[in-house]
């Protein structure tokens, strides 16, 4: 089932504070109480004569304010700053053709949030002392609510953000999957969600045939009378009752709610400066295992130096639910049942979090964030750890280490991450990354991580067979003349088992035995061949239409692996001979064959295809290729293909065996240049054994009776 967010909430750009056309403007100042200083991030409201607020503003960096009221009249106007006891301006005598200016001294009669003992438990029911503590503390969250609204100089204001989604695992505890994307633009609305009376009619959580819509409550909601009148309020204080820094409003919905998706929480407001810092809350007639999960989702408000209000992050926690599935115990063939109809396969979490925020060409708030960093450590020279890459799984968090191993990517959202690590010669090789799990946190504290080490490598590259006896590994890339990679290849590897002097007169010939491993090279060109002797001379071949290479290497007795760069170069005999048939046929009229192969070389390189009777490659299937020149041992690998370079054309035999199936031998005769010596192996027949009787101790007449005791 899926999970949609309609309630996104978005540090987005929408800006208040438009003219009406016939309305009557009102400027002023608001002061400090001592008359001199000019204060910022101060409420304005004009309240009529009914009592009814008819516009809101808030004063800017230099105390000033504009108020475009929709009716002339008399009007009270009203400066809230947090943390203090409103104060009445004088009332302004409005007409429509006039700018009223005022100036307002604010009273310096702080608000007090002292703490109060709560013990009423009962619907909407408090003592009058407690109600109006709710009240206090109440208003104060509605003034930073509305100043985060509101803003006179909000256009000013640019904010940078990001906003991110990212699933956790069944228990919660590890991101597999995230995005985040970054904007910016002026800001100083925090909160879009849907309208307060359709919440108030179809609750927060709607599930339908589709999905399930969390819906979040913002600042219109809050602030709204259908918030107002479906939810109780009351004091809270902090869990386990040694926080007195702090100070609460809870909110709960009433009883008539019971059968509506709703949310509860609490507004925590710091106690000495009544300025708000977070909205907490949950939803409610969740199922069990979705409230045991931890829905809900929190709200971090900031107050920025110059008196404005932004939202600073926000969270929503959705947990993704999931029929129980049924399971079956074998012995007694019951199907069971798991009380719960629906379980927690994981949860989707929406959110976002302000990472900068400017004030013209000013820096007023620049976000820490947490990091995850590593020390990566070698266990050999083979395996360096400069260049090695790190990158969060499901995200596109990544960075590389510097020389001396460090890795370090911030900021991240906080959280717990599957880190993947992963050195250039790991890439090289096809080996999968090494797995850790790693905590987002501030600081600059450090996991340390080691590599695996070259045998290490070597065991996690090769098959267990090729690399028994201590064998190790080439490998290497292979490229033409301009550098450009040889897709497909042939890399032979070969060395010399035995040399054995055939004849007895001048015509004494050496016959040689071989053995040769093989490699395609890949996308790449990259290519790496298994199961070579360390301490021998190896000889590396490379045969291609572009021309070929050859080298010699080896491998010291403690040296599991070593490289070998191939560069196809055309022989100038080859060149000579293109250059003599291109010439031959622009002589006949004809243009030279740009496209036609150059021809490597005099000698004969073989591609072995083995495959079982079905058409399926055998993998590890042994062969010996006799020719004129020796004899030389190749295995096939994981396509059933092995390649043997180097061979004198004419008559080969090639020896196959592979257990399970019916050795036997090819006769070909080869070419210079490319042959394919296709084998197909029948399956060995199983033989079929005659009923034994086991009679234990007794002796059974029988007329083999002499012959067994014999």
């Amino acid at each position: 089932m899926r999970t949609v967010v309609l309630a996104t909430i978005a540090l987005g750009s929408m800006l208040f504070g438009s003219t009406p056309a016939a309305a009557q403007t009102v400027r002023g100042t608001v002061a400090n109480p001592d008359s001199i200083t000019l204060a910022a991030g101060v409420l304005v409201s004009a309240i009529d004569g009914r009592g009814a607020m008819a516009a809101r503003a808030v004063t800017n960096a230099r105390g000033q304010f504009s108020l475009h009221l929709p009716t002339p009249g008399p009007f009270t106007l009203r400066a809230a700053r947090i943390g203090f006891r409103p104060t009445d301006a004088r009332i302004v005598a409005a007409d429509a053709s006039d700018t009223v200016r005022v100036r307002i001294v604010l009273t310096e009669e702080p608000v007090s949030l002292a703490a109060r003992t709560i013990r009423e438990r009962d619907e909407c029911r408090t003592r009058p002392d407690t109600g109006l503590m709710v009240a206090r503390i109440w208003e104060e969250a509605r003034k930073a609510i509305l100043i985060s609204q509101l803003s006179a100089d909000g256009a000013s204001l640019f904010a940078e953000w990001i906003q991110y989604e990212r699933q956790l695992d069944a228990a919660h505890a590890v991101v597999r999957r995230q995005t985040v994307r970054s904007m910016r633009g002026p800001t100083t609305h925090a909160f879009v969600s849907a309208p307060a009376d359709r919440l108030a009619e179809f609750g927060y959580v709607v599930e339908d045939s589709i999905g399930v819509e969390y819906h979040a409550p913002d600042a219109d909601a809050l602030l709204s009378e259908a918030f107002a009148a479906t939810h109780c309020f009351r004091l809270a204080r902090p869990s386990g009752g040694g926080d007195t820094a702090r100070v609460g409003v809870s909110f709960e919905p009433t009883s008539s709610r019971r059968n509506v998706r709703d949310v509860r929480g609490t507004f925590w407001l710091d106690r000495a400066t009544a300025e708000l810092r977070t909205l907490e809350f949950t939803y409610t007639n969740m199922p069990d295992v979705a409230e045991a999960a931890g829905t809900g989702g929190y709200v971090r408000f900031l107050r920025l130096t110059g008196g404005q209000w932004l939202v600073s992050d926000w969270e929503i926690r959705m947990p993704r639910l999931a029929p129980v599935e049924r399971t079956t115990d074998g012995g007694s063939r019951r199907v069971l049942f798991s009380r719960a109809k629906v379980a927690v396969r994981g949860m989707q979490i929406t959110g976002g979090a302000l990472t900068r925020v400017l004030s013209g060409d000013s820096v007023v708030m620049v976000a820490g964030g947490a990091a995850v960093a590593l020390q990566l450590v070698a266990v050999d020279s083979l395996v360096p750890v400069v260049g090695a890459r790190l990158w969060l799984d499901g995200t596109d968090f990544a960075t590389r280490a510097d020389a001396a191993g460090r890795a370090r990517i911030a900021p991240v959202l906080a959280g717990r991450y599957r880190a993947l690590v992963s050195s250039p010669l790991m890439d090289t090789l096809g080996v999968q990354p090494v797995e850790h799990e790693i905590e987002a946190r501030p600081g600059e504290r450090a996991d340390t991580l080691r590599l695996p080490g070259a045998d290490e490598l070597l065991r996690r590259s090769c098959s267990q067979d090729s690399v028994r006896h201590g064998e190790g590994m080439l490998r290497g890339t292979a490229r033409d003349a301009e550098g450009h990679p040889l897709l497909n290849a042939s890399v032979t590897v070969s060395w010399l088992r035995s040399a054995t002097v055939v004849g007895a007169s001048t015509g004494d010939q050496i016959a040689m035995s071989e053995s040769t491993v093989a490699a395609l090279a890949g996308e790449h060109g990259e290519w790496r061949a298994c199961g070579v002797p360390r301490d021998t001379p190896l000889t590396v071949r490379l045969a291609t239409d572009a021309g070929r290479d050859q080298r010699v290497v080896r491998l010291a007795t403690n040296q599991p692996l070593a490289a070998a760069d191939l560069v196809a170069r055309v022989a100038a005999g080859d060149a000579a001979r293109l250059a003599a048939g291109d010439a031959a046929r622009l002589a006949a009229g004809d243009a030279p064959a740009a496209a036609a192969p150059v021809p490597a070389s005099e000698r004969a390189l073989i591609e072995i295809v083995v495959r079982d009777a079905a058409g399926a490659p055998l993998n590890g299937t042994t062969l010996d290729v006799e020719a004129a020149d020796g004899t030389r041992s190749a295995v096939t690998g994981g396509a059933g293909r092995a390649l043997v370079a180097d061979v004198a054309p004419g008559r080969v035999v090639v020896r196959a065996r592979h257990v399970g199936h019916v050795a036997g031998a090819v006769v070909a005769t080869i070419a210079a240049g490319r042959n394919t010596v296709p084998i197909v192996m029948d399956r060995v027949t199983t033989p079929a054994l005659d009923t034994v009787r086991v009679l234990g101790g007794r002796r059974v007449a029988s007329r083999l009776d002499e012959f067994e005791s014999r």
